[in-house]
């Protein structure tokens, strides 16, 4: 699909250009690697989001199971009359 744009600002154009040669690419080449990468930021945004939200989950978990396996090690020292390590 072909996609016109019009009117833009010379500096912009030559800013444009600056940065497609410094990729080793045309402008045509380097525009629609921006637009294309333009038309996702959305979804990877939202799977960032998912993947930070399943970290802080996991954190929460790893702290409650960790904060279980304490409890449980000082109840088999209560039973079995051990000392607690310092």
């Amino acid at each position: 699909m072909e996609i016109k744009v019009r009117n833009v600002c010379p500096v912009a154009v030559s800013k444009i250009d600056r940065l497609a040669k410094e990729k080793g690419l045309s402008r045509q080449a380097f525009l629609k690697e921006q637009i294309e990468t333009l038309s996702i930021m959305k979804e990877v945004e939202k799977q960032e989001q998912a993947i930070d939200d399943l970290y802080d989950r996991t954190i929460d978990t790893m702290q409650r199971c960790s904060d279980a396996m304490a409890k449980m090690y000082r109840t088999f020292n209560k039973l079995f009359g051990k000392d607690e390590e310092k």
